[in-house]
């Protein structure tokens, strides 16, 4: 049978809700990408159209467009990289030497069937499982919010350099 009484109902409803927690913020940060990415390319457009009515110099017309497509591109790609990171990207925990059978988080490769997923059920320590899932959680969760941070602050600094651009382009077309 399987370990779970060694912990109380009370650890192991702190464990669950607690691995929970953490599951719901690495989901939210996909959502969060997936909102502010969708907001940043809508806003491109506009700053497009707003670009359009400025006068164009000829000479630096490819600067513009290599610069505008770079200010474009590298946010939208920075996002993407916020949804990238999965379990297998979370940061490696050391399990050496620790009874862990890694049967919270199934692993079809791990146990192919359900005879090796059920040896592994019963001898599984629950408060060590629970506890190595809210670790990875967490370390992912982390990883997910420093890259939503970058992609934030490269979109911010896109939009300032885009108005700038245009700042110049229009003081240009009244000297």
């Amino acid at each position: 049978m399987s370990n779970t009484e060694t912990i109380d109902g009370v650890q192991l409803s702190i464990l669950q809700n607690s691995l929970s927690q953490v599951q719901n913020a690495v989901r939210a940060y996909d959502v969060k990408a997936q909102i502010v990415s969708i907001g940043f390319i809508f806003s491109l457009g506009t700053i497009a159209k707003i670009g359009e009515m400025a006068p164009e110099d000829p000479a630096n017309t490819t600067l513009y467009v290599l610069i505008f497509w770079v200010l474009a591109v590298v946010p939208i790609a920075m996002f993407g990289y916020v949804l990238y990171p999965s379990r297998s990207a979370a940061p490696k925990l050391g399990v050496k030497g620790l009874n862990l059978q890694r049967s919270y988080y199934l692993l079809e490769e791990q146990y192919p069937d359900l005879d090796s997923y059920l040896d592994a059920f019963d001898k599984s320590d629950w408060k060590l499982e629970l506890a190595y899932e809210i670790q990875k959680n967490s370390l992912l969760r982390d990883l997910k919010r420093r890259r939503f941070v970058w992609a934030l602050a490269l979109s911010g600094l896109s939009f300032a350099l885009l108005f700038l651009i245009q700042l110049l382009r229009s003081v240009s077309f009244f000297s």
